[in-house]
């Protein structure tokens, strides 16, 4: 009879471990919308799904750009205006997105050669180091988002 206990208990416990599984930080849904201007920025939006433990979103950034800051839109007295933003708080187990008229960034000298169409590479850094390299769809300025499942998956970190 203990034998059959033990094994039992054992077979028992596995879904509260597996309960406990650590998720990670993902970013999904992200897109670029280019810039009619070169000299002008261009901005990214995407979602960020926080894991098991809350982060900040540190950086956002690519080996096609020059520059780039998050910023958020808010309306204060009847009147839009934009900040920047040191960082992003990541809730655990909850999302934030980077959408037009809310929080993005903004892309300042995105190499010519990238084109709608084409994806741009972007990494997220987070403030525990953590880093996700993100494929982003490349929108022109009258671009809107992409439709959903077009860029199918997510990337964590």
């Amino acid at each position: 009879m203990r034998r059959l206990l033990l094994p039992l208990l054992a077979l028992a416990a596995l879904p509260a471990l597996a309960s406990c599984e650590k998720r990670e930080v993902t970013v999904t849904d992200g897109w670029v919308r280019l810039s009619p201007n070169p000299d002008a920025p261009s901005a990214a939006y995407f979602t960020v799904k926080g894991g098991s433990e809350a982060t900040q979103l540190s950086a956002v950034g690519s080996e096609v750009a020059i520059r780039f800051e998050m910023h958020e839109t808010t309306r204060e007295n009847g009147m839009m205006q934009m900040k920047p933003l040191a960082s992003v708080e990541i809730p655990a187990n909850s999302s934030v997105k980077f959408e037009p008229g809310g929080k993005h960034v903004m892309i300042w000298n995105i190499n010519p050669g990238i084109k709608p169409g084409q994806r741009m590479d972007m990494v997220f850094t987070f403030a525990n180091g953590a880093q996700i390299e993100y494929p982003m769809a490349v929108r022109g300025a009258a671009g809107a988002a992409p439709a959903a499942g077009e860029h199918a998956g997510n990337h964590s970190g």
